[in-house]
């Protein structure tokens, strides 16, 4: 009868344990959640990246297709895409041969995070 007694005592876990296996659990579901935060923060960068490129390089096709040959200097415009706002800076710069400008496009998003730069030349046909 003694031993009977014993292994009801025994079976079962103790409230420690529960707890340890919960707190182990939560620990593992804060970092499942903050990884699946961080991609979704990768995805939005990724969006973004994809809409400001998109802008920049309508501006260069553009500049090509209506032939303007751009002014040395600085210039700022607005560009929207997917109806995501872009402020691009534009910084044309001169080459050796006088027929052919650099151009820098840096593209930023509202809060001023560059999203893209791209760097051509254009020549002047």
């Amino acid at each position: 009868m003694a031993t009977s007694a014993r292994r009801r005592q025994g079976d079962g876990f103790t409230l420690l344990e529960v707890l340890v296996a919960l707190a182990v659990v939560a620990i593992a579901l804060l970092a499942a959640m903050r990884a699946s935060g961080g991609l979704q923060d990768n995805a939005q960068r990724y969006r973004q990246a994809v809409l400001a490129q998109q802008c920049a390089e309508n501006f260069l096709v553009e500049q090509r297709i209506t032939r303007d040959f751009l002014p040395v200097g600085q210039s700022e415009s607005i560009c929207t895409e997917a109806q995501a706002g872009f402020t691009l800076n534009v910084d044309v710069q001169p080459t050796p041969n006088p027929n052919f400008r650099r151009v820098d496009v840096q593209v930023r998003d509202a809060s001023g995070w560059t999203a893209w730069n791209v760097v051509t030349i254009i020549g002047n046909l």
